[in-house]
């Protein structure tokens, strides 16, 4: 059965809406557009913009050798931050401009350490594990009794067709200087969890097309009222640019927003609408889940309209957020 690429305004909405979001178009993932890369990339490699730093290590217990789980890793004077697992291991993605900086770890009983972030980038700017060693904190206590346990974590993906179609993945982290001067088009899904509070760490949504041009993307979140999107959840914009001729699945690492979970949200993309030479698409499939919920409007001025399948056309984006919480 052959199966085609249909307009994502041709697919939802009225034809008087065509000409305003003619470079958005839904991809059928069953056609073969991609080149599959290494099948350990989704789980062990992570691919970033260009002349970004990535600092990959483990934290260590200086006399025993041991790892130390859970351990806190933050950028000294930036809003950037991390925590080991629950084998001592983090990812620190860093921007060139942090290069002549410091990281601050802290752990529950090991005094504070600082490392310069140019030593752990040597012999290159290449990623590289690196053993980070903590000095225990011996302290005497008198009539203190002190009762703690390791923090279980449990990470979950939540949304719609997590990570199918293609093994490339991309992570880019928002930017404060990057701005979407017109508001352009939303889209998005409602994301339902098993079990709250949760943390968001990641927001990611399939992206097909080699676009020309660079793409700016703002991530939204919102609450929900009477089913609707109703308060922006983020405290302020959350814009990535991707490079030209990026296809795949895009990761944006939301965690230096700390956003708790209580309840049901929607994850929304807003596109730039004003990249005539745009040629990239939001991925979607040949079926819509039966408890898939998909939002779209033009512009943070018009209302929201909940698109729904028909016989003739059923359309689902791939869209999903990783989330984590205590077991």
């Amino acid at each position: 059965m052959l199966i085609k690429t249909y307009h994502i305004l041709s697919d939802f909405l009225k034809p008087t809406c065509l000409c305003s979001l003619s470079y958005l178009v839904f991809f059928l993932l069953s056609s073969p557009i991609y080149k599959p890369i290494n099948d350990a990339a989704e789980n062990n490699l992570l691919f970033y913009q260009d002349k970004n730093i990535v600092i990959k290590g483990t934290v260590m217990d200086e006399k025993s050798n041991a790892p130390i789980p859970f351990a806190h890793i933050t950028v000294i004077d930036e809003k950037i931050s991390a925590e080991a697992d629950n084998k001592g291991e983090f990812t620190l993605l860093l921007k060139p401009e942090n290069k002549n900086g410091k990281i601050r770890i802290t752990s529950l009983g090991y005094l504070t350490q600082e490392f310069s972030i140019a030593a752990l980038m040597e012999p290159s700017e290449a990623s590289t594990i690196q053993k980070l060693y903590l000095v225990p904190d011996y302290k005497s206590l008198q009539e203190v009794e002190i009762k703690a346990r390791a923090r279980k974590l449990k990470t979950k993906k939540a949304g719609y067709h997590i990570g199918e179609g293609t093994s490339i993945h991309y992570e880019f982290y928002p930017s404060d200087t990057l701005k979407i001067k017109v508001p352009g088009h939303e889209i998005g899904n409602r994301i339902q969890l098993d079990k709250y509070p949760a943390t968001l760490r990641n927001v990611s949504f399939g992206l097909q097309g080699l676009s020309e041009a660079r793409l700016l993307m703002r991530i939204r979140l919102y609450s929900l009222k009477n089913n609707l999107p109703h308060l922006n959840l983020l405290p302020e914009s959350a814009v990535i640019a991707i490079p030209p001729h990026h296809a795949g699945w895009i990761t944006v690492n939301m965690q230096e927003y700390n956003i708790k979970l209580t309840e049901d949200f929607v994850v929304v993309v807003e596109w730039d609408a004003h990249r005539e030479r745009n040629t990239s698409s939001l991925m979607a499939f040949a079926s819509i889940p039966q408890d898939q919920v998909i939002y779209y409007r033009e512009s943070n001025l018009a209302p929201w309209q909940i698109v729904k399948s028909t016989l003739v056309n059923i359309k689902s984006i791939g869209m999903y957020a990783t989330v984590v919480y205590e077991k």
